[in-house]
């Protein structure tokens, strides 16, 4: 035979047989089910402080928001020249003009309904110890404290006679 012939056959007889056995790539079922085991033990650990978490950043959201509302009411006093109540209930708050003012009664304006209610978000509860009336100084005549509540979670925002409104435990 020819010397090229004999090179090729030599070649190809150097050749990897190829053998009919399936592919080994990919996960088996039981390595699939420890991986799947596992990250469920993780979540069922992780779950409940998430929702613990969640539950008190929706309390501390809804405390600092009534702060605001409680400065907001400070403000209107200073603004109005005259002296203004934070009335508070279990769903809503709402700003009174008291008789020194030019018009008394509710305040309607930004962020009131139409009958001058805020809205308190679903599931948080207000309990006021008093009706903070602050002056047109800035300053409450009652200090009075508004415990902020979700469930077991609860949040107190303070304000005092000076009028500084604070978020504290």
């Amino acid at each position: 035979m020819a010397p090229f012939l004999l090179a090729y056959r030599a070649v190809k007889s150097m050749r990897p047989v190829r053998l009919s056995f399936p592919s080994r790539a990919g996960w088996s079922f039981a390595e699939l089910a420890v991986v799947m085991a596992v990250i469920g033990a993780l979540f069922s650990f992780a779950l409940p402080a998430f929702v613990n978490y969640y539950q008190t950043a929706q309390v501390r959201g809804a405390a600092y928001d009534v702060a605001a509302y409680i400065n907001q009411g400070r403000q209107l006093a200073i603004q109005l020249n005259c002296s203004v109540s934070v009335v508070f209930t279990q769903a809503a708050i709402s700003f009174n003009r008291q008789a020194n003012c030019q018009t008394s009664g509710v305040w309607i304006g930004a962020g009131t309904d139409g009958a001058g209610n805020i809205p308190v978000p679903d599931g948080i509860t207000l309990t006021p110890t008093a009706t903070p009336i602050f002056t047109s100084l800035g300053a409450a005549a009652p200090a009075a404290t508004v415990t902020v509540s979700q469930g077991t979670h609860s949040l107190n925002v303070l304000v005092s006679a000076s009028g500084r409104v604070t978020v504290g435990p």
